[in-house]
């Protein structure tokens, strides 16, 4: 499923990065981050993003560390939307998931629901955090599971309940009360980049998931083949920029992870990963004219079939279960 979701992810990206609207410092509350997963400030400065430090200006500028304990990646200080999630997702849910392919949606979310079925021993009660427009959730409740969402968005909320037929909860997830032990399967695909609160999350997610319960986590691989060389490529250019993360333009991803940091926030919380993969689909450069923007695309290409054999994949996906 979540290579597809991915593979539509990264056509939307390259859609919205010629139509973002602009932007400026005051929409932001800018907070003092610390790494969620070791507790400490981060110590190693990576670099800028956004802004001046982007192609085509978008965003605001985000000064981007490393924690040098687990390797987590993200802005200090954090740019939090002063509109909350609807300053950067309130627009229609079709419009924003136009690149999605309705049929392929269905046939990846009835693999996607086996695996699960294999991994707990059956159909029972499923979570699915960031619902988006309820696909998934219509095709686990024709399956025979108890389905609820969550998504903050009022656009896509509206949307995956109209679709789906499901509860759809528009709340936080810690603000939804589930109780403890309650859940068979919880599924966070494209979503934990996205969240400020990404060690709450799984804090909260490991208490409600009963025990053998298990959880889908799909996240960009901030470590892989394809950053590495983007930003070895911004450095020949003489440029303190990074290609890591997004957090004031679309996709809006403002933690990045790597296997270490993936693994270590799970294991915080008592959840063990059963099945890991690291993968790569096809990506863009953004669209430009000449020569530049010719090579870096063909570049970008070479880069990603590389990190195709190997284990530094563009992407990370595991499912955890509750010890």
């Amino acid at each position: 499923m979540s290579t597809t979701a991915r593979a539509e992810e990264a056509k939307q990206s390259s859609k919205d990065i010629t139509a973002s609207p602009s932007i400026d410092k005051d929409m932001y509350r800018w907070l003092e981050q610390s790494c969620p997963v070791c507790e400490a400030p981060p110590t190693v400065l990576i670099g800028r993003r956004g802004g001046s430090a982007h192609r085509q200006g978008l965003g605001v500028v985000c000064d981007v560390w490393r924690c040098a304990t687990c390797g987590l990646i993200f802005p200090n200080p954090m740019p939090v939307p002063v509109g909350g999630p609807d300053q950067h997702y309130g627009v229609e849910a079709d419009d924003y998931f136009e690149q999605h392919e309705t049929g392929d949606k269905v046939e990846s979310a009835l693999g996607f629901l086996r695996q699960a079925e294999a991994l707990t021993g059956g159909r029972g009660r499923l979570l699915d955090i960031g619902a988006g427009r309820g696909e998934l959730l219509r095709v686990a409740r024709d399956q025979g599971w108890t389905a609820v969402g969550i998504e903050t968005s009022s656009t896509f909320a509206a949307h995956a309940a109209r679709y789906s037929g499901a509860e759809i909860k528009q709340q936080t997830l810690e603000e939804c009360g589930f109780e403890s032990n309650s859940f068979d399967v919880v599924i966070l695909a494209a979503v934990l980049e996205h969240l400020y609160n990404p060690d709450e999350i799984i804090k909260e997610i490991a208490r409600i998931l009963r025990p053998g319960g298990a959880l889908f986590v799909d996240v960009p691989n901030e470590e892989g083949l394809y950053f590495r060389i983007g930003n070895l490529y911004q450095r020949l250019r003489r440029r303190d920029w990074v290609v890591n993360l997004s957090p004031t333009f679309s996709p809006f991803h403002v933690f990045g992870f790597g296997p270490k940091s993936l693994r270590a926030l799970l294991a915080k919380h008592g959840l063990r990963p059963k099945l890991w993969r690291l993968y790569s689909v096809r990506t863009s450069v953004p669209g430009g004219g000449g020569l530049t923007s010719f090579l870096e695309r063909q570049a970008s290409e070479v880069v990603l079939a590389v990190s195709r054999l190997g284990n530094l994949g563009t992407f990370i996906e595991t499912w955890a279960v509750k010890s």
